[in-house]
């Protein structure tokens, strides 16, 4: 614990000088601009040095006070405020257990490596995608050793993935470029999602499964589905629907102009299974969301979440957030909290 503690504390380090500098940098470029834009990016970046000095004390002294002031940052940068003495919605609660909920017990599940061990622990198997290789370095990568098609990650945040679909096509050098810059990200400490915090970043290779993979993505309540939220691209569009248990369409809509509606999305072939798997996988939490994917009938874990949205997802109006809110129990949190 006390080879983490140090190593958390050097990343937070780094990522004050990394605001530093790439801040000197931004004003410098800027300043053929008015000097009101200098003064505001100077006073932005001194705030932000001084936050980041403020939550590594926090860090040291008060854990709870730490990810707390993370929340509240993370939160104020979207115009809202997190405010524990009034949890009604999803958001909230999603907040609430962040700060309340020791992160510890999810670090080896975010892991996009280690859930497999969880799965294997949880299932009796491993049904994530096949993982073709692990790299401790990225210049290790070559493209001998693979397929055609692969898809390079990275283990410790969301969004870092690179597809190839054509080995002759796949431009090695940039994608190296991409991953280092990933690889330079402290997922937790950038979205303030502590359960990333101590993930040790790895990049690995995995089996490319298809070209448009539809998500299955089971919202759970302390251990209990109730909602698919289906998700898959047509065409460049985003399209989504919210199905419960007998996929039957519901009246829960998204706020998000980036996600459309459609009732096109068929039931598919292991629903009753991605069912059974989502209670067992999810059981031992308050909220959790685990995602499926079905490639030609075959069922994957794709992969499991804590706070979908960074704990922001809005819907379509406030009566819904609050009925969500109310689906998560978290007295037992209340009374046991670290």
């Amino acid at each position: 614990m006390r080879c983490i503690f140090f190593k958390f504390i050097m990343v937070l380090l780094l990522n004050i000088n990394v605001i530093l500098i790439y801040k000197k940098t931004e004003n410098k470029e800027k300043l053929n601009n008015k000097k009101l834009i200098s003064d505001y990016n100077e006073k932005k970046l001194k705030d932000e040095v001084n936050l980041y000095k403020e939550l590594l004390q926090l860090y040291i002294e008060d854990r709870k006070k730490f990810y707390s002031k993370g929340r509240e940052y993370i939160m104020a940068r979207k115009g809202k405020v997190y405010n524990e003495s009034n949890i009604l919605t999803l958001q909230d609660k999603l907040n609430y257990l962040l700060v309340y909920e020791s992160p510890e017990n999810k670090t080896k599940i975010v892991d996009k490596i280690l859930l497999r061990n969880y799965s294997k622990n949880i299932l009796g198997k491993d049904i994530c995608a096949p993982i073709l290789k692990i790299y401790n370095n990225i210049d290790e990568i070559n493209l001998d050793e693979l397929p055609d098609k692969f898809v390079l990650k990275c283990n410790h945040g969301s969004l870092m993935n690179i597809f190839c679909e054509d080995k002759s096509k796949f431009d090695l050098s940039k994608a190296k470029h991409k991953l280092r810059k990933w690889m330079n990200i402290n997922y937790g400490l950038q979205s303030f999602e502590y359960q990333y915090l101590n993930v040790k970043r790895k990049v690995f290779a995995e089996a490319f499964l298809d070209n448009e993979i539809i998500n299955y993505k089971f919202s759970c309540f302390n251990g209990e589905p109730k909602f698919i939220r289906v998700k898959g691209k047509i065409n460049g569009t985003n399209l989504y629907n919210i199905y419960d248990l007998n996929w039957t369409s519901t009246n829960i809509e998204l706020n998000n102009k980036f996600y459309i509606t459609t009732d096109r999305f068929k039931k598919p072939i292991n629903l009753q299974m991605m069912i059974n798997y989502a209670h067992l996988l999810s059981s031992d939490f308050c909220y959790c969301r685990v995602d499926f994917y079905e490639i030609k009938g075959v069922l994957y874990l794709g992969e499991m979440t804590f706070t979908p949205f960074n704990a922001q997802m809005e819907y379509k109006n406030r009566e819904t957030e609050i009925y969500l809110g109310n689906l998560i129990n978290i007295s037992k949190i209340k009374n046991n909290s670290f």
